[in-house]
């Protein structure tokens, strides 16, 4: 499956991860050379405050049973102001150098997932292992022992295995609360981060656990519940 010039795309500029919005802008692809894509700026254009930030890059591809969604992580390298086109025609453009590979696209990866307690993914803190509440390649929310004393918008390291694959990265603290009741509050809080610096291959190794988690979710739901 190629990335080709004059291929249609959809690039995911951003994610609300506490609101569940996503910022898709669309775009064309002019050329590729290599892993180096160079697309349309897109209107409203994408801001160089995204110089050297990872974005999604998704685009629809003709299957068997009909279009399916594909998508890689791409990181923003340039902006070009004039951008000279075959019929030499100038207009700006993003270049982009492709850092994860292609894989079947779905919009739910990004949001938040309830994942059961033994889903092969964990998060621990300072050797102390937290209990996830819902997870997406953004971020986690999670309950935890109140040694921890969480802020909102403070840095934290944390420690995230992924079928037995074991990363450090950082994350900024989004929200902090307490259960409601009384006795639990004693020992435990909740909060919600989002991830800061997760490497595009380990991301996609998230993603790929997210997506099996799901499917073995609603495989359960539908035939062994009956």
């Amino acid at each position: 499956m190629d990335i080709r010039p004059g291929l249609n795309i959809n690039i995911i500029v951003s994610i609300d991860h506490m609101r569940e919005v996503v910022d898709v802008k669309n775009s064309m692809v002019h050329d590729v050379e290599g892993k180096r894509i160079t697309a349309a700026q897109t209107d409203p254009p994408i801001s160089r405050t995204n110089l050297g930030k990872e974005l999604f890059v998704t685009f629809l591809e003709k299957g068997r049973s009909g279009p399916a969604r594909y998508g890689f992580i791409a990181k923003v390298v340039d902006f070009v102001k004039d951008y000279e086109l075959k019929s030499s025609q100038k207009v700006q453009a993003v270049i982009m150098q492709q850092t994860g590979d292609i894989e079947e696209y779905n919009l739910r990866m990004f949001y938040r997932l309830e994942p059961p307690s033994e889903c092969g993914i964990e998060i621990s803190m300072e050797g102390r292992r937290v209990h996830l509440l819902d997870i997406s390649i953004g971020g986690a929310k999670f309950s935890h022992e109140k040694i921890h004393p969480f802020q909102p918008n403070e840095t934290v390291k944390m420690m995230i295995e992924v079928a037995g694959n074991k990363t450090q990265i950082e994350a900024m603290v989004l929200r902090v609360w307490e259960p409601e009741s009384e006795k639990m509050r004693k020992t435990l809080a909740y909060a919600s981060v989002q991830f800061l610096d997760i490497d595009a291959q380990f991301k996609n190794t998230l993603a790929r656990k997210i997506r099996d988690i799901e499917r073995d979710m609603r495989y359960n739901e539908v035939y062994v519940k009956k």
